[in-house]
């Protein structure tokens, strides 16, 4: 057997993970963002240095006409260390930046890179054979001399109109200076302490809305467990505007459904009880008067039997072909059919059947095209209305049944001027046993005639309704499909 997790531990998993993923995905995109940001502003600041730099140069070589001491006076300054009683003078560079400085033509004049200094004493060494370095020498020596890529990104030394050297500022060979590390921390500590700030806020709100979440929930549950147990609870009206609350309010209507559907189940089985007994105890009286001798078995005692079994047969099936409909196995053997022809054949039908029966009109409205119906099924549909409406239309009144064509469906309605349909009665008409207004009450039939009705229209993916007509009686209007 699986173990069963609750969903408030998935979900606050879920919301842990997803949290804590998305705060670390947060601070690795954010430090790196710091990262090249800070390099870029390393990158500019190193140009900038480097374009005001020329730019002293360049003031340089025009106040002293020449490279001569520009090591010692612009890029060096003097140091002093004190050895004992000695004291030992020196120089040291201004700048921790690498700087190579070159003429014109690209002769490295000076430089401060080590790489490059290293290659520049070993060529005046080959050059001076191990003599002295005279500084009138150093004006004439060759020297060693910038690559044309190096020239081209070089800083240009412009004095006025003519490039009179070409500046080359490296990158600085530690990764980070102290100051810039501790503002490189500094950044990180606050991206991290915003990190951990929004997760724990982050956190607060996970629960807080796995709570919102798993407390309709919980009443759901709850309420389902009854509902399982055969006992259908109260409205649970959870207050909320989201999919919880249109489930909630969807739960409420199907326990009020239910509480109707046993309601009606109920009322239903004694109305199939009441129906049933009547023919069986007259069918039973009848029998034990004749055993009794009370009554003579002639035909005149049978009739009443017969007509009682007749009457016990038609109600079962009803009940069979409703329970066939509403199951949705009631089969129709569907044929085009003329609906115009068949209601006038009904109707001539109904009317003969009724003595002194009202006024029977067929109109009809426009070329109608043939309908794939069950002639035999939609044939008891019409016979079920017309009976109703001959039941309730007094023998001077008028039934009419109008066919007309009503977009892609043929529209049949069946109007009477009898005494109409209460309002209340309106929404129940089609229930079955449904008992309403004794004006329209039922006079003898199993009472599921117009519950009937509406399954085997249905069955032909038709709709029906019943409403009042304005001039007085009833109108049942039935709409069929044309394919």
């Amino acid at each position: 057997m699986k173990r069963r997790i609750p969903l408030a531990v998935k979900l606050g998993v879920a919301f842990v993970v997803l949290i804590l993923l998305a705060v670390g995905l947060v601070y690795f995109f954010t430090a790196r963002s710091i990262m090249q940001r800070f390099d870029e502003y390393r990158q500019e600041s190193r140009e900038e240095f480097g374009q005001q730099l020329a730019d002293q140069l360049a003031w340089y070589r025009e106040w002293n006409g020449g490279w001569k001491g520009v090591l010692e006076r612009m890029l060096t300054r003097p140091t002093f260390i004190a050895v004992g009683d000695q004291v030992i003078e020196g120089a040291a560079l201004i700048f921790d930046v690498p700087i190579t400085l070159a003429d014109w033509d690209g002769r490295i004049i000076t430089t401060t890179e080590n790489e490059r200094y290293n290659e520049l004493i070993d060529a005046l060494r080959e050059e001076q054979a191990g003599s002295t370095i005279q500084e009138e020498w150093l004006e004439n020596w060759e020297g060693l001399y910038l690559a044309e890529e190096e020239i081209a990104e070089g800083i240009p030394i412009m004095v006025g109109e003519s490039r009179e050297g070409t500046l080359l500022v490296g990158e600085v060979e530690s990764e980070y200076g102290p100051v810039e590390a501790d503002f490189l921390a500094s950044a990180m500590r606050s991206a991290l302490l915003g990190g951990g700030i929004s997760c724990g806020l982050a956190l607060v709100l996970a629960f807080l809305l796995i709570a919102q979440i798993l407390s309709p929930l919980r009443v759901l549950s709850r309420a389902t467990e009854r509902i399982a147990h055969g006992d259908l609870p109260d409205r649970i009206r959870i207050k909320s505007s989201d999919e919880l609350g249109r489930l909630g309010s969807s739960f409420d209507h199907m326990v009020d459904s239910l509480r109707r559907s046993e309601t009606l189940r109920r009322t239903m089985t004694a109305d199939i009880a009441h129906e049933l007994r009547t023919p069986v105890t007259i069918i039973q009286g009848t029998l034990e008067a004749i055993l009794d001798g009370i009554y003579e078995p002639e035909n005149e005692t049978i009739a009443p039997i017969y007509e009682e079994t007749l009457h016990l047969g038609s109600l079962i099936d009803d009940l069979r072909d409703l329970a066939l409909a509403e199951a949705g196995e009631l089969r129709l053997a569907k044929e085009k059919t003329d609906l115009v022809d068949l209601v006038r054949q009904v109707t001539e039908t109904a009317g003969s059947s009724v003595e002194e029966s009202p006024t029977l009109r067929v109109e009809t409205e426009g070329e109608l095209p043939d309908v794939p119906v069950d002639p035999k099924r939609f044939r008891q549909v019409l016979a079920n209305l017309l009976s109703n409406a001959l039941i309730y239309t007094p023998p001077d009144g008028e039934i009419r049944v109008d066919v007309r064509r009503a977009g892609n469906a043929v529209e049949l309605s069946v109007s009477d001027t009898g005494p109409g349909i209460s309002e209340k009665d309106l929404p129940h008409l089609f229930e079955r046993f449904y008992r309403g207004d004794p004006a329209r009450g039922r006079t003898g039939g199993s009472g599921l005639g117009l519950a009937i009705v509406r399954q085997w229209v249905e069955a032909h993916d038709g709709t029906i309704r019943a409403e009042n007509r304005p001039e007085g009686g009833a109108r049942f209007v039935l709409q069929i499909p044309i394919p």
